[in-house]
């Protein structure tokens, strides 16, 4: 039996906790020994991790404590939390748990990091590091670097340098479309007029605040629809109050958090990203699943996430591209009906099983 740990920032609402949350699941109780290390003790996904995975976390919360105790002192966390040996150490996310097992100098532990963002576009992990010259380090103690697209692979390289990708692998996130097609029929969603819908957590990469902004001007071009923005983060209350003070009520919805969003996607005529920055979206690809036409602003990952156009309309990345696009679909109704066959054409990509059985393989220490 294969001892494996993984390393994690928290289990909140994100993409990467979600995947990994996945992967726990398909990962044979039988085959692996699996516990997982939590940075930061706190997030909604804990009690849906399954039950012969062993958690551990270091600190119940985010704090400027613990942040500059894993910037000063992160020899010492990793000698107080990870006490045995692995056969693999995962460090699932860019940050505090890539620092943290890069501290490992067990020569017969096979490390692993996954990158799920683009740091060139936004340097968020610089925070955990003494400088730059230590986050690079950091990274050079991993046997191996696995990117979920290889737009980010490519900015990572030209940020941190080129010899530490000539041994890295690209491993597309992993969707079980049946699942989510029985999860988009869990209860009923209004619809009563033209519908769009964007998810993800509200944060500034979301570009969410931009969309508001689109959202007004479409008000103000006499346009009758629906935007529900699905999710959660720190800048919550900020959209809350853009939208209150424009007075969009009436056609903006913060829906929040919601455990299962597919509802409010396949309902949706129209699903929109509307990101500054990404790694690989999942909500996008969870629509094409739904067969929901989608127009996305062109960042890291989104080109692999949409077939490079043939599954969505990708658009310049800024206000006034994406303003356009979206009003294309109220006066061109050829144009919407092109994206809901883009999107079709899209839903019947297998990425589940094929997707997982990689990720194991790269655990297994069989791709090259």
């Amino acid at each position: 039996m294969k001892k494996v740990l993984f390393a994690i920032n928290t289990l909140n609402n994100g993409g990467a906790e979600k995947v990994l949350l996945t992967l726990l699941r398909y990962l044979d109780p039988k085959k692996y020994e699996i516990h997982l290390l939590v940075v930061f003790g706190e997030g909604i996904y804990f009690e849906q991790i399954p039950q012969y995975v062993r958690v551990t976390h270091i600190f119940p919360c985010k704090s400027k404590e613990a942040t500059k105790e894993i910037r000063e002192h992160v020899a010492k966390l990793y000698e107080q939390y990870v006490k045995e040996s692995y056969d693999v150490m995962v460090a699932f996310l860019e940050g505090p748990s890539t620092k943290i097992l890069s501290c490992c100098n067990d020569p017969m532990c096979r490390k692993y990091a996954w990158m799920h963002t683009n740091l060139k576009k936004r340097h968020r992990t610089a925070v955990f590091y003494k400088s730059f010259e230590e986050e690079k380090y950091a990274y050079s103690q991993y046997d191996k670097i696995v990117f979920v697209s290889e737009a980010i692979r490519v900015a990572f390289g030209e940020m941190f340098g080129i010899e530490l990708v000539q041994n890295a692998a690209v491993c597309y996130n992993p969707l079980e479309a049946k699942t989510i097609r029985r999860m988009a029929e869990a209860y009923e969603v209004a619809h009563d007029k033209f519908t769009i819908c964007a998810v993800g957590r509200v944060i500034p990469e979301k570009g969410f605040l931009r969309l508001t902004s689109i959202c007004e001007h479409m008000v103000e071009d006499g346009r009758d629809f629906t935007l529900n923005i699905v999710g959660d983060g720190k800048e919550y209350d900020r959209l809350k109050e853009m939208v209150e003070s424009h007075h969009l009520e009436k056609w903006e919805h913060l829906i929040g958090f919601q455990e299962n969003p597919y509802p409010y996607i396949k309902n949706a005529d129209l699903f929109v990203c509307s990101s500054l920055n990404e790694g690989y979206n999942l909500a996008i690809s969870e629509a094409v699943i739904l067969g929901v036409p989608v127009i996305s602003t062109d960042c890291s990952g989104i080109r692999e996430n949409l077939g490079n156009g043939k599954w969505g309309y990708i658009v310049e990345n800024r206000k006034e591209t994406l303003y356009q696009a979206i009003s294309r679909c109220f006066d061109e109704p050829g144009f919407l009906e092109e994206l809901k066959k883009k999107s079709e054409a899209g839903s019947v990509q297998d990425t589940y099983e094929g997707r997982l059985k990689k990720i194991e393989s790269i655990i297994e220490d069989v791709v090259n």
